[in-house]
């Protein structure tokens, strides 16, 4: 807003009245400029949000909530939004047209899919004992970083990390957090381990 003879946008409120419908607020004006004191009408249109379905991922089960957008707005996939007090963060986005996409504007979007950011991460362990497989699940901090060659300990095996498997690909080198991470596979060794996980058994 701007004065409509000076061009100034410093001025004060002198009046103000709110009408709403379902959709918006119109907020009516009155304004006294600060440089020239014309005395002018104006008004704001506050468009209010709307309610769409979300699905909250949580340790491979789901829950439907509700989430408002406000018209026009833009969301895409790795954006953190607030349901029910919990943080979430997008994964997908599920058109009208019942497309799966990683970016739309509100006005396209049917159905909001998502991944907790408050739960801990869930993580598949599985360690080769020459012919049989020691499987478990650990939940961790989110943000715990694992990297190849990393020696833990659960229970009463001690094994080195050999490779890890994200949700689209294996990682053979290198590190991950641990919300990135599907399965952690492991081989027997006989060393000092730098992180016992038995406590974190699910």
């Amino acid at each position: 807003m701007q004065c409509p003879i000076c061009g100034s946008g410093s001025f004060r409120v002198l009046k103000s009245r709110t009408d709403e419908s379902r959709s918006r607020k119109i907020k009516h004006l009155v304004l006294e400029c600060e440089e020239c004191g014309t005395v002018f009408r104006d008004s704001i249109v506050i468009e209010k949000p709307r309610t769409h379905r979300i699905v909250v991922s949580e340790h491979g089960k789901s829950y439907r909530d509700e989430v408002e957008l406000y018209p026009g707005e833009e969301l895409s996939a790795g954006d953190a939004l607030t349901v029910s007090g919990k943080l979430v963060e997008v994964t997908s986005i599920e058109l009208k047209s019942g497309k799966r996409v990683d970016r739309a504007t509100e006005d396209d979007i049917e159905t909001v899919w998502a991944v907790s950011l408050e739960a801990p991460a869930r993580v598949g362990v599985s360690v080769d004992l020459h012919g049989e497989v020691y499987s478990r699940k650990v939940e961790i901090d989110r943000d715990f970083i694992f990297r190849v060659g990393d020696v833990l300990k659960i229970g009463e095996h001690v094994f080195r990390i050999k490779s890890m498997k994200t949700g689209d690909r294996m990682i053979r080198r290198g590190s991950a957090p641990a919300h990135n991470i599907k399965r952690i596979y492991g081989v027997p060794v006989n060393m000092r381990f730098t992180h016992d996980l038995t406590d974190r058994v699910v």
